[in-house]
């Protein structure tokens, strides 16, 4: 069967509506199950960009529903105009996009415009961001009737803004990579470490890799990152780098 990938499909708007509201994501309190069939069987929205065009009267007209309600949700739908980017991301409903990949993918590009236009390669070198996520997310961007929506979006005023890692974080803005063993601390908690610190971990070596830490038996990346003037590091520089 054919799969999808486009926002606005009808066959899957009510679902994507819902998640769009979620709390997860853009959190519109009062755009439930009920509320979302009834505008889509209403036609008065065909994807979630249309949501924010919504006039009060056109919800009191909506199933006789009440004209405080209608405003409450007026107004729930007006207050999420200035969501963080990791909400908007995963409001999209990319597939294979949840909360946790959302939050890497804002923390990488910080800015939507950055995300359109990244490629699979640059994805796959963020940790764990493998191939199919990857090529979801590329697909996604690529199907003009999403960035029609998009276009939709910031005509309504929607503003993605990133969170702002705290200034006093050391390692932001540098990329770190991982090669062999290490023998103070495990590799998923010097990641974590780094990423606590502002800094983020790549899983392959490119020209924005800063750092590559070099444990016991390194592999490929070791080469790749001598061959790219990349600077290497031994453990115990890192260790020195986090203030262990």
């Amino acid at each position: 069967a054919h799969r999808c990938v486009n926002i606005s499909c009808p066959a899957q708007l009510k679902e994507h509506i819902r998640h769009f509201a979620s709390r997860g994501a853009m959190d519109i309190e009062g755009l439930g199950e009920k509320v979302s069939a009834q505008l889509f069987d209403a036609k008065l929205i065909a994807d979630p960009a249309d949501l924010y065009f919504l006039t009060k009267e056109q919800l009191v007209d909506l199933d006789r529903q009440a004209e405080k309600s209608a405003q409450n949700l007026i107004e729930a739908i007006a207050g999420s105009k200035n969501p963080s980017l990791d909400k908007f991301i995963y409001a999209l409903g990319i597939r294979h996009v949840g909360e946790r990949t959302a939050k890497l993918l804002a923390n990488h590009y910080g800015s939507i415009k950055n995300l359109i236009s990244t490629t699979q390669d640059e994805l796959t070198a963020i940790h764990e961001i493998g191939p199919e996520i990857a090529e979801s997310i590329v697909d996604f961007f690529h199907e003009q009737k999403n960035i029609n929506v998009l276009n939709k979006f910031f005509k309504a005023g929607i503003n993605p803004q990133k969170k702002e890692v705290q200034t006093s974080a050391p390692l932001q803005g540098k990329s770190f990579v991982f090669t062999g063993t290490m023998e103070n601390m495990g590799r998923n908690e010097a990641q974590t470490i780094v990423e606590n610190l502002g800094g983020t971990i790549h899983s392959s070596v490119t020209k924005k890799t800063t750092y590559v830490v070099a444990g016991s038996d390194p592999g490929s990346k070791l080469d790749k990152a001598r061959s790219s003037g990349i600077q290497i590091i031994s453990e115990n520089e890192f260790l020195k780098l986090i203030g262990r």
